[in-house]
């Protein structure tokens, strides 16, 4: 059992690895860059320290699409659990995130404790994702058109089938 962070800010880690490892996280917290996921003369994650439990990607300041980085985290440890950090969560980035199985998504500079009780609640199977997330995801899952409302002789609403049916109960 592993947690990873994936960012450039090594202040950052240390201070994030240091207040981890007192709450109910998987320990060793390993601290890596984003170049560490391109090298391919490193081993897999399961050799260099474990299968990934959950891995906290910071995006800020990434000079490529975030969303590549996200791509390549999931391709190389395929963490159980994750949360993305990012100083510009735009909406692409936390649907992107979404559909990659992303636990959360978290806008930085965020105070550390703040950082840890999401990592918390993403390892506990929870989700934390800003309210503007759940507006993104409602717009991309609406269906193109809403089956008609139909309304009956004794006053009840109901909806209508796609061939104009209509069931009573």
């Amino acid at each position: 059992m592993t947690t990873y962070l994936i960012a450039s800010n090594e202040m950052m880690c240390r201070i994030l690895a240091r207040r981890m490892e007192g709450q109910d996280l998987p320990m060793p917290v390993l601290w890596r860059t984003p170049d560490w996921l391109d090298d391919e003369t490193q081993d897999d994650a399961v050799s260099a320290g474990g299968p990934a439990d959950i891995a906290l990607v910071d995006c800020s300041g990434a000079y490529e699409d975030p969303r590549t980085l996200l791509d390549r985290v999931r391709e190389r440890l395929a963490p159980r659990r994750w949360l993305v950090l990012s100083d510009a969560l735009d909406a692409e980035l936390m649907f992107h995130a979404a559909r990659l199985g992303a636990s959360g998504c978290l806008a930085v500079p965020a105070p550390v404790e703040l950082v840890c009780a999401a990592a918390s609640l993403a390892w506990a199977g929870g989700q934390c994702f800003p309210r503007s997330a759940l507006t993104v995801l409602r717009g991309h899952n609406r269906p193109a058109d809403p089956p008609p409302v139909l309304h009956s002789s004794i006053g009840s609403v109901q909806a209508g089938g796609a061939d104009g049916t209509t069931a009573m109960g």
